[in-house]
């Protein structure tokens, strides 16, 4: 193949990666990888399992074997890769919430990516009609969805905050934002000696209970319902915030930050779960999480020195960030 030609393969890979996300968004939702876990079969096999029509099943496999979800083997039927092994629910590492999530609501908001960019506000608003949060609210299997998603992966990033970070010395962890308690329980996990506030709204926090529960740490955490806007519990030795600051504009992060730092002791810390862009524009993945800000809120991923800012703003110093976890890097930040 010429140079010619593989770069025109690549432009076209390009310009067709929605049919990649659309399809593997279709074999996690139909929950095919969990059909094929104990070995092949054959489209009309698979459609009588999950109730859809043979034929059209059978051409989207063969879709999604050329994107390495599945294979062809003899006898017309399909097998799981290693790559769509990771569809299935109960994988490790599993991103099936995350296909669901992107091939839903994400995917209709950045289908106006351009809205975004002209008018600077979030298209999920414009598509849906609502925003993202508030959508959510309204619509309990969409937040179960994404808290699954956010969910994938944890225990591999917080095993490396657990290494980043040394909890022997905190009594107390408020996981502001804390969703399903997810970012708390692989920390109590950790570190049985911890208690962990989960603040965040009431109908967030519904998911919680079954899930702390199920992670064995219920009887170490408190759920407290209420609003970061307006206020933070006190009284915790380490505030933990896993990808919150980033979905908000200067003006409303400044407000969680400076709620953190009023119920902070001293000797309290701030503890930020964030995706850190480079400071001179060089390719990064954090670069795709930026974007994805701009399409489904007002926030947006930081520099260094934007997130040095904006917590001294707040009243506290960036005192050290270590990457730990693909794009995330774990921020500490201390009362100035």
């Amino acid at each position: 193949m010429t140079d010619s030609h593989e770069s025109v393969e690549s432009a076209l890979k390009l310009v067709y990666g929605f049919r990649s996300t659309q399809v593997t968004y279709v074999v996690a939702k139909l929950g095919l990888a969990d059909q094929l876990a104990d070995g092949p079969l054959t489209a009309i096999e698979l459609a009588s399992r999950v109730n859809v029509k043979p034929e059209n099943l059978g051409r989207v496999l063969r879709l999604a074997a050329f994107f390495g979800v599945v294979a062809e083997v003899p006898g017309e039927r399909f097998e799981l890769t290693s790559l769509g092994r990771m569809l299935g629910t109960d994988a490790a590492g599993s991103i099936k919430a995350t296909a669901i999530m992107l091939g839903e609501e994400h995917y209709g908001a950045w289908g106006s990516l351009l809205h975004s960019v002209k008018t600077s506000e979030p298209a999920f608003e414009h598509v849906y009609g609502a925003p993202f949060f508030d959508y959510m609210a309204a619509h309990p299997d969409v937040q179960a969805t994404f808290d699954a998603a956010m969910s994938a992966g944890m225990d591999v990033m917080l095993e490396s905050l657990g290494d980043a970070y040394d909890f022997s010395g905190s009594r107390l962890v408020v996981d502001v934002g804390g969703g399903n308690g997810s970012v708390a329980a692989m920390i109590l996990k950790r570190h049985p000696q911890l208690e962990a506030v989960i603040y965040d709204q009431a109908q967030v926090l519904a998911a919680a209970e079954s899930y702390l529960t199920a992670a064995g740490v219920r009887s170490q955490c408190r759920l407290v319902p209420g609003n970061f806007f307006e206020s933070v519990p006190e009284g915790g030795d380490a505030y933990v915030l896993s990808n919150i600051v980033h979905d908000w504009d200067d003006e409303r992060a400044l407000r969680i930050l400076r709620n953190c730092r009023a119920a902070m002791a001293p000797d309290a810390v701030v503890l930020l779960l964030e995706a850190v862009l480079p400071e001179h524009g060089s390719p990064s993945v954090a670069a795709m999480a930026d974007v994805n800000m701009m399409v489904l809120l007002t926030g947006r991923e930081r520099t260094e020195k934007q997130y040095a800012a904006l917590l001294e703003a707040a009243g506290l110093r960036l005192s050290k960030v270590t990457p730990i976890w693909a794009r995330e890097s774990l921020i500490e930040a201390r009362p100035l």
